[in-house]
Formats: structure tokens, C-alpha cells, sequence
């Protein structure tokens, strides 16, 4: 039943080392508490992501809709699908982290990454690691 909600797919998004700093703490919590523990009340209490971002990551506008998105996609999904969701958003969330620091390191304040997201209803999660495509310093930068 859960498969023929899915969809998988490749997408781009641009955010600065702040945003994505702060993606990668709202994927932190979602994979403690949305998909490890399952527990919508401390997903919700702990999540924190501006509306901007929401949007253009997750698609929504509101936490209480990724809340509900994860929780749904969580509780549909296999044992063996929930760990290959859990060990892909891992991946992602440590790449993140490896893609700030890379702009940090070298000046630049934003990045322009091609992810893989996973579409469950109405709400998307960034599944695995993205390749950074650009790269902005002073101009922006092919990578």
C-alpha cells in the first residue's frame, strides 16, 4: 500500500550555510523522533525550521504537517523500508553537515544542491546524499 504513495525523485534547492544548518537540525529531529521513537508530541516540540524553508524543502507550510507527513510515512512503511529510510536520511544529514563546513571553509554563502527527495502525500523528505551544483562567492560557481 505504502509504495504506490511513494515517489522518489531528484529536485534542487539554494540555501546558505544557515539554512542548511537548520535543515540539518529539523532532518536531525525528524529521524529521532519521527522515525526512531515515532512520537508526533516531541517531533512537534522539537522541530524548528523557518516557513520559507518548510516550504521549499518539505513542501508545507506548517510543522504540524511535516509532523503528521513523517509520522504517516513512518508508520506505513515495512520494518526493512523504515531502516533504509532511516540509514538514507543519516546519509543526508551528514553530507549537510560536510556541505557547510565546505562553504564555510572556503567563503561561500550559498550552495545550490541537487537531492534525492521522497514524496509521501502532500509532504517531501531529502533521502539521501545531494551533489552540490554551484556555489556562491562573489559570483556563483559551477562545481
Amino acid at each position: 500500500m505504502a509504495r504506490t504513495q511513494l515517489k522518489q525523485y531528484a529536485d534542487t534547492i539554494i540555501v546558505s550555510t544557515d539554512e542548511l544548518d537548520e535543515l540539518a537540525k529539523a532532518m536531525e529531529d525528524i529521524l529521532e523522533y519521527g522515525i526512531i521513537e515515532m512520537d508526533d508530541n516531541k517531533l512537534e516540540a522539537t522541530i524548528s525550521i523557518t516557513a520559507a524553508l518548510a516550504g521549499l524543502v518539505f513542501k508545507l507550510s506548517r510543522i504540524g504537517g511535516i509532523v503528521v507527513g513523517v509520522i504517516g510515512l513512518v508508520t506505513s512503511l515495512s520494518t526493512d523500508l523504515r531502516s533504509d529510510l532511516e540509514r538514507n536520511i543519516r546519509k543526508a544529514i551528514k553530507d549537510m553537515h560536510d556541505t557547510r563546513r565546505f562553504m564555510k571553509r572556503n567563503g561561500y554563502s550559498k550552495v545550490k544542491i541537487e537531492y534525492p527527495f521522497m514524496d509521501y502525500k502532500n509532504m517531501r523528505l531529502i533521502t539521501g546524499k545531494g551533489e552540490a551544483l554551484r556555489v556562491l562567492g562573489d559570483r556563483w560557481e559551477d562545481l
